[in-house]
């Protein structure tokens, strides 16, 4: 039987979280791709702030090197940008979207390795969360993003959560090499809070406890290191990589959030039933997708609206960063990059709440490059993944791109719209330890602008037309009508296992 680990937490948070009235919010059409067009504020509203005693320095505005800060969210769908007003109203106006922006490998660690190192899973060998296939204690942590950045002459940072199984390094607190400043999520207490509530943190080698009450909810102590960070390094250049855990199971909120998306709150929730949502006919997929059992829809709901409310606490920090670069007079010269580090489902396919799957839910995630006055504000449609992130990072900082990286700078195509891109990407998946991922075969898949072809160890099959199937509803792997097509995508398949 599927294990559905994250929703039986769900059902079983009542004493931490009230579940909510479904049928008391009124429900208006939301669309499902986030909203490019809306009335801008001068300012966003800020719940945080740090006093700045003087603005940046002229000779780091002659810097042509920009800061660069990388907001990492946690198992965050695409879908959800929309309900976050900061992102909607000021974030994404001014961002190039890249609205093709996926993770090579849906799941945490892995994917988290792949943007430190700009390689494919296949490369840097954290395959998934636990040891001994994955975890922190896998990765290679002597050549990564932030040991080139400091190496490139950039004051480095990272804050908030790091690769899985972070606390069985040795020695306890171990601060990674290449970071100058180093807050990251360390012990959780086993009482269904997550890192959201009640934890310890490595605070350069030493460890904080931070007890349970408002003020410690993690995504605002993140916030706030990052802020005083941001302050205490406005003369020079930073790499600031900020990786909140929201809204990672358990779907915590910050208690001032608890009755946002409520009827009469100001801001409406609508169910979402997108064409695959739990599909009925799956005889055409895999077999272990037959086999999943569904979640009921009520509480997906009460899943999604948990979720929506956690990542609300993640859009109060970025109108904190966008105010104190402001305030500084760092918003000229500073780049943001959002990000997540896989998608979710929320029923489509018949999944629960889940990752690891080869399907766009899984594997697209909100993808946007924030820099007003350097690149033009768009929505883009190139094929991006998060193995662009280490050389685009170190191209702006004017730093040498090692061999070892797969990806490609995105900084031209940023530059100008059209430049040449790649027409393919590689995903692939190993089986993870729990959850549904233990249950997915291993599989490789490539996807195109119009198609995507997987393929699992178990010799099944899965092909579709994304172009008029983008809900991929109907697999047409093994269909004699699709067999040129089917053959291309296996050819290029293995080109890109090899690389």
């Amino acid at each position: 039987m599927i294990r559905r680990f994250s929703l039986l937490i769900l059902l079983g948070i009542g004493l931490l979280i009230p579940v909510f009235q479904i049928s008391g919010c009124s429900a208006v059409p939301v669309t499902e791709e986030p909203a490019s067009k809306t009335p801008q504020p001068t300012q966003p509203p800020t719940i945080f702030d740090v006093p700045v005693d003087a603005p940046v320095s002229a000779e780091r505005l002659e810097d042509q090197r920009p800061n660069i800060i990388f907001i990492l969210t946690d198992d965050q769908s695409y879908r959800s940008l929309s309900y976050m007003p900061v992102m909607v109203s000021e974030f994404i106006p001014n961002s190039v979207n890249f609205e093709l922006g996926f993770v090579t490998t849906p799941l945490c660690c892995p994917s988290r390795a792949t943007i430190l190192t700009g390689q494919y899973t296949h490369n840097h060998e954290v395959y998934t969360n636990e040891w001994p296939m994955g975890s922190a204690r896998k990765l290679d942590d002597s050549a990564t993003i932030g040991l080139w950045m400091q190496e490139a002459g950039y004051r480095t940072a990272y804050y908030g959560k790091y690769l899985n199984e972070y606390n069985d390094m040795e020695p306890y607190g171990y601060v990674a090499p290449g970071w100058d400043d180093w807050k990251v999520l360390l012990g959780r207490k086993p009482d269904g809070w997550g890192y959201f509530f009640d934890y310890s943190m490595s605070e350069n080698g030493q460890i904080v406890e931070y007890p349970k009450n408002k003020a410690n909810f993690s995504a605002d102590v993140i916030t706030r290191h990052a802020l005083d960070f941001i302050v205490r390094s406005k003369d020079e250049p930073f790499f600031l990589f900020l990786g909140y855990y929201n809204p990672h199971s358990p779907y915590v909120s910050a208690p001032r959030h608890k009755e946002t998306f409520r009827s009469g709150s100001g801001w409406e929730w609508t169910q979402h039933r997108p064409p695959n949502f739990n599909e009925q006919d799956v005889s055409d997929k895999p077999r272990y997708v037959q086999e999943l059992k569904q979640t009921p829809a009520d509480v997906l709901d009460t899943a999604d609206l948990q979720i929506l409310r956690s990542m609300l606490s993640v859009d109060d920090g970025i109108a904190s960063i966008l105010s104190v670069l402001r305030k500084t007079g760092l918003d000229s010269n500073t780049i943001i990059v959002y990000l997540s580090d896989n998608g979710m489902t929320l029923g489509e396919h018949g999944f629960g709440v889940d990752k690891n799957c080869p399907y766009d839910e899984c594997a697209r995630v909100p993808f946007l490059v924030h820099a007003p006055g350097r690149f033009e504000p768009r929505v883009d449609k190139s094929l991006v993944a998060n193995i662009d992130l280490a050389p685009t990072f170190l191209q702006w900082a004017g730093a040498d791109i090692p061999e070892m990286v797969d990806g490609v700078s995105l900084a031209p195509l940023l530059e100008e719209p059209n430049q040449p891109w790649r027409d393919e990407l590689l995903i692939e998946h190993w089986p993870a330890i729990d959850g549904v991922g233990e249950l997915i075969p291993q599989f490789y898949a490539v996807r195109t602008y119009d198609w995507k072809y997987v393929e699992y160890e178990t010799n099944e099959c899965e092909l579709y037309d994304l172009k008029n199937d983008p809900y991929e509803l109907e697999n047409l792997c093994n269909i004699e009508k699709y067999a040129e097509i089917q053959a291309e995508m296996k050819t290029r398949l293995e080109r890109l296992k090899q690389e």
